[in-house]
């Protein structure tokens, strides 16, 4: 009786362990690893992030030949998005250093591939942003680009083209819609995007010259706290300079020397010979 029952208890456990072996021969078979990126977009990614660095750091001509390097590789293999994203970053490092016309053929480039290809929308919301923020440094009429924009689903894009749009309101002394449209980007941006908060202050600053001395430095030297925390050199650059321009208002000379010579001293260092010959002549007028 004993026996037949270890026998019945055997079998049942062989029955078992075969099933178990089974189960598991079958999960073994229908599960799938996560799939890994091909090696070469593995490559092209790694490329792109190793240029924006580059670029946010400020080294222009090491992320200059990573970014050509990236789009000759998006080509090889055709990844239209990636194309498009390099391209608006070349013509973001190339604006950066001055080299307008040069930024703009990457634009021009990237919207006749936008044309024959399917974009995801936040690609080409920021190829429309790139294109307008190109065309204003040009002169070109872009206004309506911009309005399409500031209603953008995606916070930050209207956050930047309501910037870039107040910036076309002042080019045209339109100042109370400026500041209207500054106001609004800094009522959408709560703590969403730094570098367009100091540009928003940046800008009100600004207009603020002229009319309320308190306001105007509270505004710039915000900016300025902003752009320092971001260890943002143009940015610091450009904030000294204005800062320099409403001390000379103010008739704060040793104030307008002194913020006009640490924006020379960074302008001097990034080989903006543009921009130093522009403050070298103010300082020139100090002098004299």
């Amino acid at each position: 009786m004993n026996h037949k029952k270890r026998s019945h208890k055997t079998g049942s456990l062989s029955i078992f362990i075969s099933l178990a072996i089974i189960c598991l021969t079958l999960m073994e078979g229908c599960y799938k690893p996560p799939l890994e990126e091909p090696y070469r977009i593995n490559e092209l990614n790694n490329l792109i992030l190793l240029a924006n660095k580059a670029f946010e750091k400020g080294q222009s001509e090491r992320a200059e030949i990573l970014y050509h390097e990236a789009l000759k590789k998006s080509r090889i293999i055709q990844n239209d998005n990636a194309t498009v994203i390099v391209l608006i970053s070349l013509s973001r490092l190339y604006t950066s250093t001055g080299q307008i016309e040069e930024a703009k053929k990457f634009i021009d480039s990237a919207i006749k591939l936008s044309n024959r290809v399917s974009l995801p929308e936040n690609i080409m919301e920021e190829l429309s942003f790139e294109q307008a923020r190109v065309g204003f440094l040009l002169n070109e009429d872009v206004e309506q680009i911009l309005k399409k924009l500031i209603s953008s689903n995606s916070l930050n894009i209207r956050i930047k083209s309501l910037n870039l749009l107040a910036r076309l309101k002042i080019k045209q002394h339109d100042y109370a819609e400026a500041e209207k449209l500054l106001n609004s980007a800094l009522t959408i941006n709560q703590k969403i995007n730094k570098i367009e908060e100091a540009n928003s202050l940046r800008l009100l600053g600004y207009l603020y010259l002229d009319k309320d001395n308190a306001l105007a430095e509270n505004y710039l030297l915000k900016a300025l706290k902003i752009d320092k925390e971001l260890a943002l050199p143009e940015k610091i650059a450009l904030d000294m300079e204005i800062l320099a321009y409403f001390y000379k208002n103010t008739g704060r000379i040793d104030k307008t020397r002194e913020f006009f010579n640490r924006a020379l001293e960074i302008w001097k260092e990034l080989g903006r010979e543009d921009f130093e010959i522009k403050i070298k002549k103010e300082l020139e007028t100090l002098s004299n």
